[in-house]
């Protein structure tokens, strides 16, 4: 199946569906994805009315839109969901970010919902993405080992904070710039989930209003520890993760080199670079790197 998610992606928006304003604003925003948001961002009695300033917005805006196009639908449970897919199906989303996604059987219930929706309104010309926000729950984390044999809509694992914090009673989440035990294992787990299933992780939102620093701090980390791209809950975060998570020149020379001197080389498996060896996970990681500067292809 082909992706309907552009990569690569570096920088995620939330964007509360329900604020004329931000629906605006998001527009002159710098981020690779906007993600339309229905579901917290959005107050149960405004749903209704999320759902109708959203398409409005779409109605004018869909075609001239440079940033991806995801939506944050209610979860699956809420009642608001097949509404909420109605309305945004029409305007082809790139992908649908589905919340308290407890397992693949969730991602599974998604897809077919989604196939029957494009049947029906895009008489089969589009094949939607889905993207999973995959620990926003104990239930949740213990499900992630099922992403392995995923279906192929399946793009991407998120994982996210808040509704974790709450599910488990935690007053906090970190202590100063680091990570409480529960949320870095929830956070580590997502990334290998990602890794199993041969998709992509993204780090979850910074809900704090830090200097730029300290979001290129944190999305530095995140693409150290092997995550793709990161969330954002407010444009001014949106330079720093951008900055952080485009390759870095020194990168690029590296992988570079590397491919050249396994080309080189032949049939060999391990070869020197300087004074380093190298073997087949280096090439790996180079040809990974280079797939995000120059392309699949």
């Amino acid at each position: 199946m082909h992706s309907t998610l552009p990569h690569p992606l570096r920088s995620l928006l939330f964007v509360p569906a329900d604020s004329e304003r931000k629906l605006s604003a998001s527009l002159k925003s710098n981020s690779d994805a906007l993600i339309f948001d229905l579901e917290d961002a959005v107050p149960e009695r405004g749903k209704a009315d999320a759902r109708q300033l959203l398409s409005d917005f779409l109605a004018q805006n869909r075609d001239s839109m440079e940033s991806a196009f995801l939506v944050r639908v209610n979860g699956l449970s809420s009642g608001h969901i097949l509404q909420d897919l109605a309305t945004v199906i029409p305007y082809k989303p790139n992908a649908i970010v589905l919340p308290k996604c407890r397992n693949v059987e969730d991602v599974n219930r998604l897809c077919d919902f989604l196939a029957a929706f494009e049947c029906a309104l895009l008489s089969d010309k589009w094949e939607t993405s889905v993207v999973a926000m995959a620990t926003e729950s104990s239930e949740g984390i213990f499900g992630l080992s099922s992403y392995r044999n995923a279906p192929m809509r399946l793009q991407a694992l998120m994982w996210g904070v808040d509704d974790l914090a709450a599910d488990l009673g935690a007053f906090t989440s970190h202590v100063g710039k680091d990570l409480t035990a529960p949320f870095s294992v929830a956070r580590t787990m997502c990334l290998l989930a990602a890794a199993q299933a041969g998709i992509d992780a993204i780090d979850a939102v910074s809900t704090t209003l830090k200097d730029g620093d300290h979001i290129g701090d944190e999305a530095m980390h995140a693409k150290r520890d092997g995550f793709v791209a990161k969330a954002a809950a407010h444009p001014s975060h949106i330079d720093a993760i951008n900055q952080a998570f485009a390759p870095q020149e020194h990168e690029i020379r590296w992988a570079r080199s590397v491919v050249q001197a396994f080309s080189e080389a032949g049939a060999s498996g391990v070869v020197r670079l300087g004074t380093a060896m190298l073997d087949k996970p280096h090439l790996r990681l180079a040809h990974r790197i280079l797939c995000r500067v120059d392309g699949d292809d």
